[in-house]
């Protein structure tokens, strides 16, 4: 666990919020691939489809409270 953030890599995480540009829905299953706290603290979740390809990683605040980027970022 980091000091800051309550997760640590492959914990299974739900999705807060839709992230409608990666077709993530609200409750989507993710698992935390890394955890920063360097600049700023803050949680890297994969969320994948149905075959278990990558459809999006997107980087939250500590809590999941705030979507700080979604990698890949939409064209």
């Amino acid at each position: 666990m980091s000091r800051t953030t309550a997760y640590t890599d492959l914990d299974e995480v739900r999705a807060p919020a839709d992230i409608e540009q990666v077709a993530v829905r609200a409750g989507d299953a993710g698992v935390v691939v890394q955890t920063f706290e360097r600049p700023k603290p803050a949680v890297m979740v994969e969320y994948a489809d149905d075959e278990g390809q990558t459809k999006a990683l997107v980087v939250y605040s500590p809590d999941l409270s705030r979507l700080l980027r979604v990698l890949p970022e939409p064209a």
